[in-house]
């Protein structure tokens, strides 16, 4: 199924990616540039991860929420505050992905 979008995507490649005209770069520089790929690979992994789980949590806590408000409207309150804190998990998320980008 995927192949027959693979023409187009190479087309779109070769005309998309520009060639990057590299400059030599001292051992110092490699270090660095490998430091900050890999705090950039981290920060994108726990701010991914985090949004997956928030997700997940909304979708599961919201769906129940509309449950028990359906058959007792006065649990209303306590389905949006459980469903608020599953929303917190990717506001941790993007905090600690900043931290790691501050670092």
């Amino acid at each position: 199924m995927i192949y027959k979008y693979l023409p187009m995507l190479a087309i779109l490649n070769l005309l998309v990616i520009v060639p990057a005209f590299a400059q030599p770069l001292s051992p110092l520089q490699v270090d660095a540039s490998f430091a900050n790929a890999f705090k950039f690979m981290a920060a994108s992994l726990a701010f991914g991860a985090a949004a997956i789980g928030a997700g997940l949590a909304v979708g599961r806590a919201g769906s129940s929420g509309l449950a028990a408000t359906a058959e007792r409207p006065e649990m209303r309150t306590t389905a949006i505050i459980i469903t608020a804190l599953g929303e917190a998990i990717a506001i941790y998320g993007i905090v600690v992905a900043i931290l790691i980008l501050g670092a």
